[in-house]
C-alpha cells in the first residue's frame, strides 16, 4: 500500500522548536508521518515539489465571524475602503436598493464613522435614497447599526417614535422625540429582529462563502465567536445546524470551532456549592441540553468556548472605559460607555458555565470592563477550581500593566487583533486621546508577560488577510500612516507562531494543530515569498500561493 503524498523542496517552518525547519513532509490520512528524508518518495502515490517555497502551519484565526464574511458577500459593501464619503455610502445604498425585489429588506456593512466625518448615516438620509426599502445598515464593528423610517415601521415603531433601548443599549433621538436611525449595543436587536431570520441553508450557503474566500489568504482553522443569539450575536437559534449543513454539503472548507453564545446556555438546576461575594449563595451551572460543552465534536467542526459580550466597541465610543472618551466634534461629553450586561448578571452567567465545564470567552475592549471580568473570572476560580480551563477575553484593546499582569497570573488568554492597527487605528486615536492611546492594542506587553497570545483578525470587522494581519503586528502603522504605539512592534516569528501555536492552544487545539510535526494535521500554506526574509514593510505584498488542508490541495496551486 502506498502512502498518499509527499510535499518535498519547500523551507518548512514548523513551529516545532524540537525542530524548526524541514525540506519535505510526508502525509497519511491527513497527518503528517515524515519530516525530511525519515521515508523514501518512492513510498508515496504522489509527490509535489514545491520550487523551495517558504511554507508555515496553516493560519488560524482565533476570532473570525465566517458566517458574517460570506453574508458580507452578498450584501451592500459600504466599508471605508469601498465608499469614502458619505456621499458614495448613500449611492451604494441607493444602487441596492433599486436593484431589490419589492419591499425586501436592504441590508449593508462595513461602515465606519471616523472616516465619514465623525458621522453616522441617519435614518432621513437613508429614507432619501431607500426607494421605499426597509434598510439596515451595520457598523463596522458590529455593535451598532442605523435603520430607515421603514425598518422602524417594520420593527412596530410608526415614524420612528416611542423608540426606547432595552439596558445596555442606546437609541438617540432628535428634539423632536424620533429616532435619528443610530441604535447601539443591545438596542440593535429593536430592528434586528424585524428582520426575517436567515433559515438553515441560508446560514450554510454563508459559511460556504466565507470558507472560500479565507482559503484564498491561507486561512485553515477558525473559531467564530458567538452563534445562536440575534438580538446579540449569530443569525439564528439554528446556526449550528447551518454549519452542520454547510459541512454536509461538502461548503465547509476550513476547520471550524464555533462559539454558542452565553445566552443560549441555561440552568441546568444544581443550585448547591459554595457562595459568592459578599454572601452571595451558589451559582448554578449554566450549559446546554444533553449536558454537551466545549469540546465536543471533531476536527473539522466542534463547540469551542461560549461566548459573552461585557462591553461594547472602541471606535463606537461604546466600550466600558474607567475614563471619558476624547471629546471632538459630533461625539458625546461625558461618556465612559457601557456594559451589555449589570455585573452581576455577567458573573452569574460566567461562573455558572465555568462551574459547567466551558471554557468561557468574554468580550472586553475597555479598561473597566477589563476589571470587572478579571474580578468575575478570579472568583469563578477560587469558587469552582479547574485546572487548564483557558478560558479567554476577547480583544483586550485598552489595558495598563497591572491589568496584563494579572492576566497573567490568572492564567487568561488575551485575543488581540493586529490588524485593528491599520484599519482602526486612527479612530481609536481620536476616541483615546493621546495619553490613553498608548495602552491600546497591545501586543508586545502580553508576550512579555509570558502569555501564549492567539492570532484573529475579528473578520468582516476587519480583512481577514493573515498576511496583513502580521504586516501590521510587526509594522503598526495606522492607514493615515501615522506610527501606532511602536514600542508595542513584535517580529514576524513572533507572530507567526500567534497565528499557529497560539491560536490552536487558545482553542485547546494544540495536540493536533498549531505545527508541522509527527502526528499532527497536515494544514499548511506556501507562499510567494519567504516571510521571515523580507523586509518588514513589505510583509503585505507576500501572497499565499497555496493552501494545503488535510494533506489536500485545498486553494491555489503547486
Amino acid at each position: 500500500m502506498l502512502l498518499d503524498v509527499l510535499y518535498t523542496n519547500g523551507s518548512f517552518y514548523t513551529q516545532d522548536a524540537r525542530r524548526p525547519r524541514a525540506h519535505s513532509v510526508g502525509v497519511h490520512d491527513g497527518r503528517i508521518i515524515s519530516l525530511d528524508d525519515e521515508l523514501p518518495s518512492s513510498l508515496f502515490r504522489d509527490v509535489h515539489d514545491l520550487g523551495g517555497a517558504a511554507v508555515v502551519p496553516g493560519f488560524n484565526d482565533a476570532h473570525c465571524h465566517l458566517s458574517y464574511v460570506g453574508q458580507a458577500l452578498v450584501q451592500a459593501d459600504v466599508r471605508s475602503s469601498v465608499c469614502v464619503n458619505m456621499d458614495e455610502l448613500l449611492a451604494t445604498v441607493g444602487r441596492a436598493c433599486a436593484a431589490a425585489p419589492p419591499g425586501a429588506w436592504v441590508q449593508g456593512a462595513g461602515y465606519d464613522q471616523n472616516y465619514l466625518g465623525n458621522q453616522h448615516p441617519t435614518a432621513d438620509q437613508l429614507d432619501a435614497v431607500s426607494h421605499g426599502h426597509p434598510v439596515w445598515l451595520m457598523h463596522n464593528s458590529r455593535h451598532m447599526g442605523v435603520a430607515n423610517t421603514a425598518a422602524f415601521e417594520r420593527a412596530g415603531y410608526p415614524d420612528r417614535r416611542n423608540v426606547t433601548a432595552p439596558d445596555g443599549g442606546a437609541a438617540p433621538a432628535d428634539a423632536d422625540g424620533r429616532a435619528i436611525g443610530l441604535l447601539q449595543e443591545t438596542a440593535r436587536a429593536l430592528v434586528m429582529d424585524a428582520i426575517p431570520a436567515p433559515s438553515v441553508d441560508d446560514v450554510a450557503a454563508m459559511v460556504g462563502a466565507g470558507s472560500a474566500a479565507l482559503l484564498k489568504l491561507g486561512v485553515t482553522s477558525i473559531t467564530e465567536p458567538g452563534l445562536g443569539a440575534p438580538q446579540h450575536i449569530g443569525h439564528s437559534l439554528s446556526d449550528l445546524a447551518g454549519y452542520q449543513a454547510a459541512r454536509d454539503a461538502g461548503m465547509l472548507g476550513v476547520r471550524a470551532t464555533v462559539m454558542p453564545y452565553l445566552t443560549t446556555l441555561h440552568g441546568l438546576g444544581d443550585e448547591s456549592g459554595p457562595g459568592g461575594q459578599a454572601g452571595a449563595g451558589p451559582v448554578a451551572r449554566m450549559g446546554l441540553d444533553l449536558g454537551m460543552r466545549t469540546g465536543f465534536g471533531d476536527e473539522w467542526l466542534r463547540l469551542g468556548p461560549a461566548k459573552i459580550l461585557s462591553d461594547g466597541s472602541l471606535i463606537g465610543r461604546s466600550a466600558f472605559m474607567c475614563c471619558d472618551y476624547q471629546h471632538d466634534a459630533g461625539a458625546e461629553k461625558g461618556n465612559r460607555g457601557l456594559l451589555q450586561f449589570p455585573a452581576v448578571e455577567l458573573r452569574r452567567r460566567i461562573i455558572g458555565a465555568h462551574r459547567a465545564g466551558w471554557q468561557v470567552a468574554t468580550h472586553a475592549i475597555g479598561d473597566a470592563a477589563l476589571d470587572v471580568v478579571l474580578d468575575i473570572f478570579e472568583e469563578a476560580q477560587s469558587l469552582y477550581p479547574r485546572p487548564d480551563a483557558r478560558h479567554r477575553i476577547e480583544h483586550v484593546n485598552v489595558a495598563g500593566d497591572a491589568q496584563i499582569r494579572r492576566l497573567a497570573s490568572l492564567g487568561l488568554i488575551p485575543v488581540p487583533q493586529g490588524r485593528f492597527i491599520n484599519e482602526l487605528g486612527d479612530g481609536a486615536a481620536r476616541a483615546l486621546g493621546p495619553e490613553r492611546t498608548r495602552l491600546s492594542y497591545r501586543v508586545k506587553a502580553l508576550l512579555d508577560a509570558g502569555i501564549e497570545i492567539p492570532a484573529s483578525t475579528d473578520a468582516p470587522v476587519v480583512s481577514g488577510d493573515p498576511i496583513l494581519n502580521v504586516h501590521d503586528l510587526v509594522n503598526r502603522r495606522t492607514s493615515s500612516g501615522a506610527e501606532f504605539v511602536p514600542e508595542e512592534r513584535i517580529t514576524v516569528a513572533q507572530a507567526v507562531r500567534a497565528y499557529t501555536v497560539g491560536s490552536a492552544h487558545a482553542a485547546h487545539e494544540d495536540h493536533y494543530k498549531g505545527t508541522l510535526s509527527h502526528g499532527m494535521l497536515a494544514d499548511f500554506v506556501a507562499l510567494s515569498e519567504d516571510i521571515y526574509e523580507v523586509p518588514a514593510d513589505a510583509i503585505c505584498d507576500v501572497r499565499v500561493t497555496a493552501t494545503v488542508v488535510d494533506g489536500k490541495l485545498a486553494c491555489g496551486s503547486l
